[in-house]
């Protein structure tokens, strides 16, 4: 009883001063248990855990090091340490993850014997660096085993291996550091950073990690590419007496009824690399290939020409120079019956362009800064990674 109301009590002193880790706090489960030999966080069947020995929480903390320990476990989190002990070496690595979090414990106090960068005074730690730095620099420590020329450094590290502080707080982390567990943590911090008004006070480097937590997972624009086709209809398969199956014989055939078809615009006008057009025609044929009618407008200031993708088909020829008028484009697929969606290949540079009843996606290539006047979905095409819509 006494153990839960100081952890409490500690929590409202967390709140009180830096609200954003109690309300990450808020959204973890606590556990009052002797398995521990100090505090730990773990994620188990779905939920995380906050695990504390009520003897080292009463009796050797005082009420500022209860607070500091406490932040010190949130910190884990935010800087996805709970998903990262993998290695050969989980003691070093704990030691490392330690090294990160506890730079920004201040204004509390750690409690006495915490791992500090000076607790390797030979090695001459860089601050605010990442995890890995840590660990590449305390692994050379222990493979070199050089006592004579880092005697104070090796008997820190031997001892640490040994000590419950900074080690056994991390044996609980267990082997869910999974996709269930980043979405679930994902949705903490954003919960918090919406719910506390003190964020933009937080220390530059825990922003920026918690931000690349919230930050849209990227992805290929060949991947968003398919993505919108996908998105845009579907396609069906049936089997065919008509068409008998070459690999199985007396098996019936398959045939691709396709249920979707898409636009495809390719602005000549641009200059391109072959490379780059190249790989963006064999996605069109991609998409031909997996159930999709296709049907390609050639255009510069005018549409020069229309044809309907087959395997046989090449890619156009860009002929460099010259206008470019996303307009007739534009009326050609809202006046056109049937389609499903718009993809528009172009470097961007022409007028604002009238609504398109259709779905629309640009593929943009080349130099351009400002896309505000082209309304719909945008992937830069060649940039290896983009923002899923």
């Amino acid at each position: 009883m006494e153990a839960e109301v100081t952890l409490s009590r500690s929590i409202y002193q967390l709140l009180r001063r830096e609200p954003f880790y109690a309300h990450i706090l808020a959204n973890v489960t606590r556990v009052l248990t002797d398995e521990v030999p100090t505090m730990a966080v773990s994620f188990r069947e779905e939920v995380f855990y906050l695990y504390v020995n009520p003897h080292f929480l009463l009796h050797e903390l005082n009420p500022g090091e209860r607070v500091a320990v406490l932040k010190h476990e949130v910190l884990h989190l935010i800087f996805k340490h709970l998903f990262r002990v993998k290695g050969k070496h989980p003691k070093i690595e704990n030691i490392a993850a330690d090294l990160v979090v506890n730079q920004y414990i201040t204004p509390w106090n750690l409690p006495k014997g915490a791992i500090l960068l000076t607790t390797f005074p030979e090695l001459a730690l860089e601050p605010l660096e990442s995890m890995e730095y840590y660990y590449n620099q305390l692994l050379k420590l222990l493979e070199e085993g050089a006592e004579a020329k880092y005697p104070e450094s090796c008997k820190a590290l031997e001892t640490l291996q040994h000590k419950p502080w900074g080690i056994g707080i991390h044996d609980a982390w267990g082997e869910d550091g999974s996709e269930v567990a980043a979405r679930k943590l994902k949705g903490i911090l954003n919960e918090a950073k919406q719910k506390s008004s003190t964020f933009g006070s937080l220390p530059y480097d825990i922003q920026r990690a918690i931000n690349e937590w919230l930050a849209a997972p990227k992805i290929s624009w060949k991947q968003v590419l398919r993505l919108f086709t996908s998105s845009c209809g579907r396609t069906a398969i049936k089997t065919t007496r008509r068409k008998e199956s070459k690999r199985f014989e007396g098996n019936p055939g398959r045939r691709i009824k396709r249920l979707r078809r898409m636009v495809v615009a390719i602005d000549t006008s641009g200059s391109v690399d072959e490379k780059l057009l190249g790989e963006f025609w064999a996605e069109i044929v991609a998409i031909y290939k997996t159930g999709s009618e296709v049907t390609v407008l050639e255009c510069d200031a005018k549409i020069q020409a229309v044809y309907d993708v087959r395997r046989t088909v090449t890619a156009p020829t860009m002929k460099g120079g010259g206008g470019t008028r996303f307009d007739p484009v534009i009326a050609w697929a809202n006046s056109a019956r049937g389609y499903n969606g718009l993809i528009y290949f172009t470097d961007g540079y022409a007028s604002k362009p009238p609504p398109c009843k259709l779905p629309l996606l640009w593929c943009v290539y080349g130099d351009i800064q400002q896309t505000d006047h082209l309304k719909g979905k945008i992937i830069r095409v060649g940039n290896t990674q983009q923002e899923p819509f």
